[in-house]
């Protein structure tokens, strides 16, 4: 659950519980006084909600640097409260603002409630400076750990800082580099990681890395593995030597790396800050070792593999301390996730890119150096510095202009029933999609179709240059896509069922597009949508 901003078109689409709402604090003076001051702030851009299931609170906030402001909030009949409120904070603490502030006429009981949860009455206004205990988790994933790095540089842009750290595989390494708080070390390790400085495995030379070659690779990958009960680790113990101050790691946030013992195949939880110096490098070794592609870790008699078969998001082990708030970086590494129950107290802030991250055991430093990149700027745009749904835009980019003229353009073309429009977004898209924001979405999935890169942020303008330049000249996938991807790509161009296909075939259609809009209303529209950005070229 976040706070997103609430657009018209969300709003009448629930119009009903919208009217039934009730005013939560004493902003104004009833409860139709405040849905009328609500839908002026949506008319404003300052309209926000919060939906957890059926219920959901809107609020009304000013955004003042590290302050939220609050001017309105209105709840659905089934929330209480005591609930609203610890929502509204919760969501606070998601984007670790400095304070809240509630700008309102409070009789005596509510002073008193209002002071008990922390609150101060200063110049005419009640505020809670919120205080941040924050919990790490990092996640297994191989190759795929650099996004990690990214999400750090972003959380050390807002000093964010860590009271303990968790993390499997992959995520214990981060881990170790995060506690000894060089972030420059960090970068430098990423950036120059190849397959062969991390496992003692050797590729024949080629001239160039394609998809045969990243084939080829694979099988070698899997026969050396076979023969030798996994590849050794050796390399990658060398470039921790180089790269880790491990008293550095006594000394820094506490750390706990999760590794699995067989055969018992029993989930064992290293602190590594108590563990000798000797010591911190072989458990992280241990927590890493992909068993059967990686060599068992062998410590004091007892055999070790990756922490992912037990636990590989730990976010049971960061939940036993006492945190406020949650920041968890999966990778989308192999593994059992185990199911948590969230406290109701603590905020949680999960990162998990909606891009493939690449192969899990094939070192890439290109793909890295993209994996950290995309890791940097998906931070951001949670934290509401950029915007987007896959892509990275300003929050100046004006696509509500953009979609207006397109509605303009559409005008003469189709007849269009704009109170149906938005649940046909919701469902094609399978998210919420504002219909004041539909040229987004809709230059978003050209753009994914394209294979337009994300690690960039775009102006409107340059991305639908980018768009157009992609259609005319379809790039090829190189080395730096995994093999998985470049298949999904092939199947993908020669499926003739996709949306893509679909929304070709319309757009290749003449005359009038009615037929085809009532049956694909919103392929039909992303077909005109291709038309009016060719024709404003």
């Amino acid at each position: 659950m976040e706070l997103k901003r609430m657009y018209r078109s969300e709003l009448l689409a629930a119009w009903d519980k919208f009217q039934r709402s009730q005013l939560l604090f004493p902003f104004y003076d009833s409860h139709s006084q405040a849905r009328t001051g609500f839908l002026s702030a949506v008319k404003r851009g300052n309209g926000y909600f919060i939906e957890r299931k059926a219920q959901w609170l809107l609020v009304e906030k000013v955004d003042e640097g590290g302050t939220w402001r609050i001017n309105n909030l209105l709840i659905s009949t089934d929330i209480g409260w005591r609930t609203a409120f610890l929502l509204l904070e919760n969501a606070a603490r998601q984007k670790f603002k400095r304070a809240l502030q509630l700008k309102l006429k409070a009789n005596f009981i509510l002073q008193q409630w209002l002071i008990a949860q922390g609150y101060q009455f200063l110049d005419g206004i009640w505020q809670k400076e919120l205080v941040y205990h924050t919990g790490l988790v990092l996640g297994g994933g191989g190759a795929r750990g650099a996004y990690q790095i990214g999400v750090w540089k972003a959380l050390l842009e807002k000093n964010i800082q860590f009271e303990v750290i968790t993390g499997t595989s992959v995520g214990g390494l981060n881990g170790a580099l995060i506690t000894q708080g060089d972030y420059n070390q960090a970068l430098a390790l990423w950036e120059e990681i190849e397959t062969d400085k991390v496992l003692d495995i050797t590729f024949k030379e080629v001239e160039e890395i394609d998809f045969a070659a990243q084939v080829d690779q694979l099988r070698t990958f899997l026969r050396t593995s076979l023969q030798q009960r996994g590849v050794s680790s050796k390399p990658l113990r060398r470039l921790l030597e180089e790269r880790l101050d491990v008293q550095k790691i006594q000394n820094g946030c506490p750390l706990y790396v999760v590794t699995t013992k067989v055969p018992a195949f029993q989930e064992v939880i290293v602190p590594l800050n108590e563990c000798r110096k000797e010591e911190i490098i072989e458990w992280l070794l241990a927590s890493a070792a992909f068993f059967p592609m990686m060599a068992m870790t062998r410590i004091k008699g007892e055999n070790y593999v990756d922490g992912g078969y037990r636990n590989n998001l730990p976010v049971d082990i960061t939940l036993q301390m006492p945190i406020t708030e949650l920041i968890v970086v999966d990778v989308h590494g192999p593994g059992l996730d185990k199911k948590y129950r969230l406290p109701d107290e603590v905020t949680e802030l999960v990162l998990a890119s909606p891009w493939n991250l690449g192969d899990l055991l094939l070192f890439q430093s290109g793909r890295s150096s993209e994996n950290i990149d995309l890791g940097y700027l998906e931070t951001k745009r949670i934290f509401g510095e950029l915007q987007g749904y896959r892509y990275f835009f300003s929050c100046r980019a004006d696509f509500e202009s953009l979609t207006k003229h397109f509605f303009v353009y559409l005008r003469d073309k189709l007849k269009i029933n704009m109170s149906s429009l938005y649940p046909e977004l919701r469902r094609f898209f399978r998210q919420s999609v504002p219909v004041e924001i539909l040229s987004l979405a809709f230059l978003e999935f050209f753009a994914y179709w394209v294979n337009v890169s994300p690690v960039k942020v775009f102006t409107p303008e340059e991305f639908i240059e980018t768009i157009l330049k992609h259609f005319e000249m379809p790039i090829k996938l190189d080395a730096n896509f995994s093999v998985q991807e470049q298949i999904e790509d092939f199947i993908e161009n020669h499926n003739v069922f996709s949306n893509y296909y679909l929304v070709l075939q319309i757009y290749q259609l003449e005359g009038s597009l009615e037929a085809a809009y009532r049956r694909w209303p919103i392929p039909t529209l992303l077909a005109l949508f291709f038309r009016y950005i060719h024709n404003e070229k």
